[in-house]
């Protein structure tokens, strides 16, 4: 049998906990609301698991309106409107990048910085805004939101079972934040592929992923593993990174959907 999508996966703000759909449209930017919002500090710098691990017990859900935004840890619940018609514009920084952004209101910002104990902003990305693929990679000037550097992470979903063995307990594979998980295939053979077909839409798999202490985080009690990395560094280590999963670059906007065939293309 041929390869097909297992799940599929968005992340509405960067570094929270993310939503599993049966299926998706694929926009400019990546799959659509995929790192829409995202948290800055008063500097206008990214926040992420890396320095505040509760950010993985932020639940988030979609509504046809709304993004709804829960903890355990808190009370109260935030619903932002998916249409936003805020105008206040602040510069941010990820990584290397640096954009505009627009804070989407005091109500959100005030949450977040109750819950992380920081004074902190909630951003979103307004159309407007083009946040570029390194040109390296994406050669017709392919656009991204607030993901790391690519509008898609593809992976194997035999990545996390082999993980699971060497470890002797199970993983969940959403500690790798993936947006596209594929079934019928061997652990890492996303290596060798350059190309996946989806429903007539190609995806370029345009590098490896470098990988954080993020993985040793569990998304659901933000606990951090204690060997997690360690063990994926000592079979996944290249240059002294350690890499899982596959960076993607569609080619086309389309719908994906959970069960359909994927036709891959080796290197």
């Amino acid at each position: 049998m041929p390869p097909v999508i297992h799940s599929l996966h968005v992340y509405p703000i960067k570094s929270c906990q993310g939503i599993d759909l049966g299926s998706i449209e694929l926009t400019d930017t990546g799959f659509k609301y995929d790192r829409h919002w995202m948290l800055v500090d008063k500097q206008g710098n990214f926040l992420s698991q890396r320095k505040f691990p509760k950010m993985a017990r932020i639940k988030t859900a979609l509504t046809d309106n709304s993004l709804i935004v829960s903890s355990d840890e808190i009370s109260s619940t935030l619903e932002i409107p998916l249409q936003n018609n805020s105008s206040k514009k602040i510069g941010v920084n990820i990584w290397k990048d640096q954009c505009s952004a627009t804070v989407v209101s005091l109500q959100a910002s005030s949450w977040f910085s109750v819950f992380l104990g920081i004074p902190c902003d909630l951003v979103f990305l307004a159309d407007s805004e083009h946040r570029l693929v390194d040109p390296d990679y994406a050669k017709n000037k392919q656009r991204v939101g607030f993901a790391d550097g690519f509008p898609l992470l593809v992976m194997t979903r035999s990545t996390a079972k082999l993980l699971s063995n060497k470890l002797g307990e199970k993983i969940d594979i959403n500690r790798f934040r993936a947006n596209i998980v594929i079934d019928g295939c061997n652990a890492h053979e996303e290596d060798l592929w350059s190309k996946i077909t989806v429903n007539n839409i190609d995806i370029l798999l345009a590098k490896p992923c470098s990988r954080c202490i993020i993985t040793s985080i569990n998304q659901q009690s933000a606990e951090k593993h204690p060997t997690l990395l360690k063990t994926l560094a000592s079979y996944r280590r290249i240059d002294g990174k350690v890499f899982v999963g596959q960076n993607g670059l569609h080619q086309s906007n389309g719908i994906l959907t959970v069960g359909e065939d994927v036709l891959v293309t080796n290197k």
